[in-house]
């Protein structure tokens, strides 16, 4: 275990001023060309919305009569549609009051709807004024078009795996499927806030905002009791057409939804023919999905380590940190880890079993990962340490290391943390599973949803593996992505084959709030005609890669997982060397040795960031994961072979921000500074909160010539919505990080900033021919904050996801006395302008020549920021 050097601890961060930004909510985005064009062709705008509608209303009266005369049950009385709205200035939420309900809200304007009415009136009506120019029809030329078909939406509603093989769906076969149900209704969103008129006396204000405040408890009271009423008419729905709810073990009868805020998700077992009515007529429905494998790439021999360690794990504290294992179990009694075990709160989901034991076979799985955890760097052969953290043991998977078909992982992601964290205190869980297909890239699973959803509830951090690319195709499992053995016969050779949408992130990966993790190989095997596929520091041929969904950048980091060993014949083969694999704790179930080096994956790579995680959690306990998420990512950098590359969008799509380092994460050294928020930092939306950093005087001399790496991450949460696949809709608000020009004070930085945080509201990528290209003055960030705005990286940016990290290179004479760093952040899909979203921000300075010392230089310049602070606000 490493412990932070207490001489060169992080600095605190000080907040130099803050704001809000109102926008004119008069000023209203400009309608495409394409609405312009209806506005002028009124007539024959109008007549097509009209037939679409008639034809909706036919088909949905055909619909219920067909069903009255076949006995099924009942429906909603209340057609579901596709539409395509103007995607640039129709707010969606306006649809309430054409009586539509938004289901789904997709790309390019498309939105699944439902009408409140049979007979579509409102939406007839404003049809209507709309051909008379009369008020109240002006929005209906930014409808585009009304898809009356109902099987036009099934390619958003279904997986692309199950919408391949619609057509081959048997009535009478049985089917087990994942549902999700949107359960929001009219009211999307709350009320927009009230904002303070000029000259409004404040007490009038005040009382507007206690009216508002009311409307939201109001809101929020409507939709738990839609959401019941939404799960009763489901569940009556399903059991009518002869469907079965998968119920995890003996839990009540709701056990088997997962709930969102704006929907639930549950497991089903259905015939074709009712799953075929589900799909085309429940007009609530959302997303269908068949059951995901869960892909390890176990190998099946073991190559055992024949020495015996003398070295001996030591009891911990009762306070050290507790990191959950979401697995297949731990060999709780092994001499290696039972010391750190934390047994009494050992659970199982596997249903009918209260075992446990990981019986993975061979060598276990849960108890690979688990060991990782506590011996990242394999196990010491001599002496004596104490464990990093407290292991607890949460078993969903069985002894073949696959998820039994009624373990329904967001339901049980629920459970999990419901007891460790709520009742058991832990922040910290190591996901080691993933299912065997790449993630969809517009769509945000109800299991990475959960995990996102857990995350903005609670103070957690779940640290998450990439998945793995299978080597070859094995008898009986279904695999739906290609393999090694695939990509080397088709001529695609190492690393491109990493960069192909086959190799992307298994599911949950994607989740927005978890630390991704992938795998890099840690030494390079030659020996004719047997070589490793990596080279050392290299991606692991196993690892999958990003981008995430909506191009975001995962996996955030990497660790050392190990690689696939190849022989060089005609088709290749794969195998593993002890010297290519990871040491690793095993069960020694049937005989095993306590340690071997057998296995490859990312599921062992991510333990070993979890361990960074631990010791954070150790060091810093009052600070919260958001800190840790972002020491982490602050402390990762990519291997040196990166550095000569013209193009890092490769690197950064298989590697993310590279592989952290313990001691940078802990603390820091004489050439290298950083600075952080502390304790429960928060922003609202359309606040910006700006940031000082004075950089020492002998660092600005125009005599010294340092090289400079300033590194800035930021870290945040927010409340997730999975009716929302847009990126910034996704979540309740969105933030991004900014830096100062030169020269520019904290006070004017703030105006700016504000100024143009309207602009950066409509997409922070759309405003690159808005901001002059050296805004960002004398840095030039390796990513930067908009696409293509780096000569590095062009295909994606530091803004997309919740965890935002940047780096540049500086002359340290071209640094000025006042740096500063902004948070800005923005409204989602709420409008909800009190609601506080947590952030942590991180800043480092690391001369690259390790003689220079810079750290008492900085304490000392803080130092003084702080004084003149304290004198300005007693003067004040």
């Amino acid at each position: 275990m490493s412990e932070r050097s207490e001489q060169f601890e992080h600095i605190p961060l000080k907040l130099a001023s803050k704001g809000t930004a109102f926008s004119d909510p008069q000023k209203r985005p400009r309608p495409s060309a394409q609405s312009f064009a209806n506005r002028g062709n009124r007539d024959g705008h109008g007549q097509r919305l009209k037939s679409s509608v008639s034809l909706v209303i036919s088909d949905w009266q055909t619909t219920l009569e067909k069903r009255r005369q076949e006995g099924l049950p009942d429906l909603p009385a209340l057609p579901s549609f596709l539409l395509q709205v103007d995607p640039k200035s129709f707010d969606v939420d306006t649809l309430k009051s054409f009586d539509i309900e938004v289901i789904l809200e997709l790309e390019d304007g498309y939105i699944l709807g439902a009408s409140a009415d049979a007979e579509l009136t409102k939406l007839q009506e404003k049809i209507e004024k709309f051909l008379a120019e009369e008020h109240g029809g002006g929005k209906v030329a930014e409808i585009w078009k009304i898809l009356e078909g109902k099987f036009e939406r099934l390619e958003y509603i279904l997986s692309p795996d199950l919408l391949a093989k619609w057509d081959q769906i048997m009535d009478g076969q049985t089917y087990t499927v994942d549902v999700s149900i949107a359960c929001v209704g009219l009211n999307q969103k709350f009320p927009e806030y009230p904002v303070q008129n000029e000259n409004e006396d404040p007490e009038k204000h005040a009382r507007r905002v206690a009216k508002w405040i009311d409307k939201r408890d109001q809101t929020e009271q409507e939709w738990d009791q839609l959401q019941y009423e939404r799960e009763c008419d489901f569940e009556n729905f399903v059991r009518g057409l002869g469907g079965t709810f998968l119920l995890l073990g003996d839990h009540d009868d709701r056990s088997h939804l997962a709930l969102l805020p704006d929907s639930f998700s549950s497991r089903i077992e259905i015939s074709g023919r009712g799953l075929k009515d589900l799909v085309a007529n429940y007009p609530y429905i959302f997303d269908v999905n068949e059951l995901e494998q869960i892909a390890e790439p176990l190998t099946e021999r073991t190559l055992e380590i024949t020495d015996q360690p003398s070295f001996a794990l030591e009891p911990l504290s009762l306070f050290a940190p507790k990191v959950c294992v979401i697995d297949s179990g731990i060999q709780e009694s092994h001499r290696l880890l039972h010391v750190a075990i934390d047994i009494t709160n050992s659970r199982t989901w596997v249903p009918c079993s209260t075992d446990t034991v990981d019986r993975v076979s061979p060598g276990g799985h849960g108890t690979r990962v688990a060991g990782a955890i506590l011996y990242p760097q394999g196990v010491p052969r001599t002496g004596r340490q104490a464990a990093i953290c407290w292991l607890q043991n949460a078993k969903v998977l069985g002894q073949n290391c696959l998820l039994p078909d009624n373990v329904y992982m967001p339901e049980v992601l629920q459970d999990i943390v419901d007891f460790y964290h709520r009742q058991v205190g832990t922040r910290i869980f190591n996901h080691s599973i993933n299912g065997s297909a790449p993630c969809r890239r517009v769509y945000m699973s109800a299991w990475a949803a959960e995990i996102d959803y857990l995350s903005w509830q609670n103070d957690i951090l779940f640290i998450v593996s990439a998945g793995n690319l299978p080597a070859v195709r094995l008898p009986g499992l279904s695999i739906t992505r290609k393999t090694l053995a695939e990509h080397f016969q088709e001529g695609c050779v190492y690393p491109d084959f990493l960069l192909k949408d086959s190799s992307r992130i298994a599911n949950p990966a994607q989740s927005f709030q978890a630390l991704t993790v992938g795998s890099i190989a840690h030494c390079t095997y030659n020996n004719p005609p047997l070589t490793s596929v990596a080279s050392q520091d290299y991606p692991s041929a196993f690892s999958c890669t990003g981008y995430g969904i909506w191009d975001s950048i995962k996996p955030e980091v990497v660790e050392y997982g190990g690689d696939w060993v190849k022989d060089e014949g005609n088709p290749p083969s794969f195998s593993t060397r002890n010297e290519v694999c990871p040491e690793l704790v095993q069960t020694t179930i049937g005989g095993t040795p306590a340690i071997a080096a057998d296995s490859i994956g990312t599921s062992f790579a991510t333990p070993k960031v979890t361990h960074i995680a631990a010791a954070l959690a150790a060091n810093f306990p009052e600070e919260s994961c958001l800190l840790y998420k972002a020491l982490i990512v602050q402390s990762a950098r990519l291997p040196e072979w990166t550095k000569n590359e013209l193009n890092l969008s490769p690197a950064i799509r298989m590697m993310g921000y590279g592989l952290p380092n313990l001691e940078r994460a802990l603390g820091n050294a004489p050439n290298r500074v950083t600075l952080i928020t502390r304790g429960d930092t928060s922003i609202r939306a359309q606040q910006a909160h700006i940031y000082q950093v004075v950089i020492p005087e002998e660092l600005q001399s125009p005599a010294e010539s340092f090289d400079i790496l300033v590194e800035i991450t930021l870290s945040y949460k927010a409340e997730p919505r999975r009716t929302r696949r847009d990126k910034r809709k996704y979540l309740s608000s969105w933030l991004h990080w900014e830096c100062s020009e030169k020269g520019e004070s904290s006070e004017s930085f703030l105006a700016r900033i504000l100024n143009e945080s309207e602009a950066f509201d409509r997409d922070i990528e759309d405003t690159s021919q808005e901001i002059d290209n050296d805004r960002e003055g004398i840095f030039s960030w390796t990513i930067g904050k908009q696409r293509n705005h780096s000569k590095l990286v062009k295909d994606t940016s530091r803004g997309i996801g919740t965890i935002q990290k940047d780096w540049a290179t500086v002359k340290s004479f071209d640094l000025r006395k006042e740096f500063c760093v902004a948070v800005v952040s923005h409204k989602g899909w709420s409008n909800d302008l009190e609601a506080a979203i947590p952030y942590s921000l991180v800043v480092s300075f690391e001369v690259m020549s390790s003689e220079v010392s810079i750290y008492e230089s900085f304490v000392r310049a803080q130092q003084t920021l702080q004084v003149q602070q304290e004198v300005r606000l007693t003067a004040s």
